[in-house]
């Protein structure tokens, strides 16, 4: 408002101004210098008026976008959504957009529809689920092994955000049939009824114990990571072993220096293998 009001007065000065340049000039100039000036009047003040609505406009989009991005990142810390990992830069903003009310964006409408998914709309069975299946992800994500690119750093990337993905839209589907099942069955369920929906029953309980059996998946390779980190933690531990030795040493222990030699020898080829364990477990997940 006060730059509106800035302007406004700008304009009138120069209108102003305009006028007592030409009243001037007709005075000590003649009536041709006179009639430019009042010509050129006009120029001038739709010059002000242009930048006025450039600049005006110019801080409104910077106003509207710096809005914009506290709603979506808003959005980001209060609705718990599981996107489709090929989903665009451009796209996951127009999911995050639809969710924002002041824009009027029903997400069941979104022409995205298919490919998000909010957990709020999945059943509390469903939301446990896939709970588990992000937990085992983040093990994964989080691990000494990923760290150190012992396991296939790219593939997991790509695998481990797809498995949660069609984990989420698997369940948001079951969530649906299986309110439509029980709405069927409201009310007498005759022998005709229970014909049709039995088998639709055990389909569903069928795709079900597939998508809980594909979460255990994840967890087993997150339990293999897990050993395979402990397995790197008591790497690390035997490397320390020449100062226990040098301790026994110290106290005239040989048996005690050939026990702990021996040991060390036979746990290397168990902490390989527990590595190579975790890295197999990976590979069986993206078959």
């Amino acid at each position: 408002m006060a730059r509106g009001w800035g302007w406004a007065l700008a304009s009138l000065v120069a209108s102003v101004g305009v006028l007592l340049t030409g009243f001037t000039l007709f005075v000590e100039l003649g009536p041709i210098a006179a009639v430019i000036v009042v010509l050129l009047a006009p120029i001038i003040l739709c010059g002000f008026v242009v930048a006025h609505d450039v600049l005006r406009h110019r801080a409104l989009s910077q106003e509207e976008a710096l809005r914009l991005d506290r709603e979506r990142e808003h959005v980001r810390r209060t609705v718990d959504l599981v996107l489709d990992p090929e989903l665009n830069a451009e796209q996951r903003l127009a999911v995050l957009d639809c969710h924002i009310p002041r824009l009027g964006r029903d997400p069941r409408a979104s022409p995205l529809r298919e490919r998000f998914v909010t957990v709020a709309e999945l059943s509390p069975p469903g939301r446990a689920l896939l709970e588990r299946a992000r937990r085992a992800v983040r093990v994964v994500q989080r691990s000494e092994a990923m760290r150190r690119h012992l396991l296939d750093v790219v593939a997991n990337e790509v695998l481990l955000p797809r498995q949660v993905w069609e984990i989420a839209r698997l369940l948001r589907v079951q969530h649906e049939l299986q309110h439509e099942q029980d709405a069927a069955r409201h009310g007498l369920v005759t022998d005709e009824l229970r014909a049709v929906l039995d088998p639709q029953q055990e389909a569903l309980d069928r795709s079900l114990a597939a998508v809980t059996a594909r979460v255990e998946g994840l967890e087993r390779y997150a339990r293999r990571v897990q050993e395979a980190d402990a397995a790197l933690r008591a790497r690390e531990a035997l490397d320390n072993n020449h100062k226990y030795r040098a301790l026994l040493a110290a106290t005239d222990d040989a048996e005690g220096m050939a026990a702990l030699t021996a040991h060390g020898d036979a746990l290397e080829e168990t902490l390989a293998r527990s590595v190579r364990e975790a890295i197999e477990a990976g590979q069986t997940l993206a078959v």
